[in-house]
Order: structure tokens, then sequence, then C-alpha cells
């Protein structure tokens, strides 16, 4: 999974009186993707200065996501605050916060169908009475297949949402890495789909995803099979290994159900 470490400018606070307050930091990569991140560490205007009255402490988070998505954060684990992208993705969201030095940050967006984009994570270190702005979020498309395995010669519907209008590359994959690369733009309401015929591709395990033409951010990867029936994806959506609460996702929940039920008949 990819990881983005921003290192708060605090951190270095012995050259602070050297610097003015209104500093930037460029994020450290820890993959090879170009994803451009910044922590922003400014001084809160107060009511009495005539600025914009913020809170003393906070974490404010902006970027893309999808038209009329939500965007969930998460501290530790535990969802603090929602936003809402507006009609272009964009959104943004300040959490008042006090100083924490091990502060862990997760986000994710849901699109209007409900599905869900892979999680991003910011470890940062928040310091009292200052903002932390991490700018230039950008969460890659979501995407879903109709079906989970697929006759030869039949057609695969894949669909989803993303930035309005914005070029999209789908990508399928065979075992080999051999890839097939389907070009296409989204709608003005971010929604996207595209059908196509499996013609030329031989019966066996396939992964696809999707991204922006622009960007080398992923989504998650979905795997179908080329075979001799069509099995659609709801045919399935109940009978996913591990999801012992059968709600369709894994996560801690079906962890918590199946050590529960541990050595019990």
């Amino acid at each position: 999974m990819r990881k983005i470490i921003l290192f708060s400018v605090f951190c270095f606070s012995i050259f602070f009186s050297l610097l003015p307050f209104n500093f930037l930091i460029a994020a450290t990569l820890t993959s090879n993707e170009t994803i451009t991140m910044s922590a922003i560490v400014v001084e809160i205007p107060t009511a009495n200065s005539g600025g914009v009255s913020l809170p003393h402490t906070s974490v404010q988070f902006s970027g893309e996501a999808y038209p009329d998505a939500d965007v969930i954060i998460l501290k530790n684990g535990q969802i603090i605050t929602t936003a809402k992208g507006d009609k272009n993705g964009l959104f943004s969201v300040t959490v008042e916060e006090k100083y924490d030095n091990t502060a862990l940050y997760s986000l994710y967006a849901r699109d209007p169908m409900g599905n869900k984009s892979l999680l991003l994570n910011y470890p940062l270190v928040v310091y009292s009475g200052y903002l932390t702005h991490i700018s230039g979020i950008r969460f890659a498309p979501t995407i879903t297949l109709d079906k989970i395995q697929v006759s030869a010669g039949d057609y695969l519907t894949v669909a989803g949402y993303a930035l309005p209008q914005k070029e999209l590359q789908i990508v399928i994959e065979n075992k080999a890495k051999k890839s097939t690369i389907f070009t296409l733009n989204a709608r003005d309401t971010g929604r996207y789909n595209i059908t196509f015929p499996l013609v030329n591709l031989q019966k066996g395990n396939y992964s696809t995803y999707i991204k922006y033409a622009d960007d080398t951010r992923v989504s998650k990867f979905v795997e179908f099979i080329i075979g001799d029936t069509n099995i659609e994806s709801a045919d399935v959506t109940l009978n996913i290994p591990v999801d012992c609460n059968a709600d369709g996702t894994i996560n801690l929940t079906d962890f918590s159900v199946l050590a529960f039920s541990y050595k019990k008949q």
C-alpha cells in the first residue's frame, strides 16, 4: 500500500525563530508514484485580529474526490468527521485538534453508488496553536465489474466514478502482466461506464484497474475469470471468503466475528 509521510515543520522548531510562519513542506514519498502533497503550517488568526476565526489547533484536508462523494476521515482507525465533494469533486474539511505526536489520519472516498476508494494514510505530528494543512489529495476512481466470470468472447462492463470529464484508462492484465488498455472519459456527473468485448483474450485469470490518463495513481485491482460461463458479480457478493457477517466487505468486524466463533461448533 502506498504511504505518504508528512513531516511536520515543528520537528524543526529550533529554526523557527529564523523563518516566517507560512512554511511549505514537501511530502516524502515511499513509492515512485508522482503524488504532489504538502503540509502547510500557518499561525492561526484570532477573532480579535480581524482574521478568519479557526480552531486554535486544527488539521485541514483538501483535494479531489468525485461529485457528491462522501469523504471519510479517520484518526487512529476511528471516524472523526466526513466531507462532501462538490459538483466538481472538490472537498475541504477542517478538524479541531489538540497536540498529538503520533496521529495517523486515514481517508477514503465513497461514490454516490456506495463504492469505496482505496485508503490513504497520513502519519502526522499535530502541534498546539497551529493549522496543519494537507492539500492536493486525490483519490483514484472507483471501479466495479458486472461479472466475476465472463464467457470467452462475451462482454464485460466496467463502471464507477471519477472527476468530471477526465480522461480515464482501464487496464486489463493477465497473469503474465501483459496489458490491454481501454480509454474513455467520465461524464459531467463523474459517472463512467464502458462495455467491451473480450474476443481477443484467452481463457484464464485477469485483473483490472482504472486510472486517470494524467496520473500514476491507480484504483483497487478487481479480478475476474474468462471461462465457459458468465457469473454476475451480484451472484457472489454474499459468498466472499472471510466475510463473516455477509455485508460485502472485509474489515475488523469480520475478524471479531471470527475470533468470537473460534473453536466453537
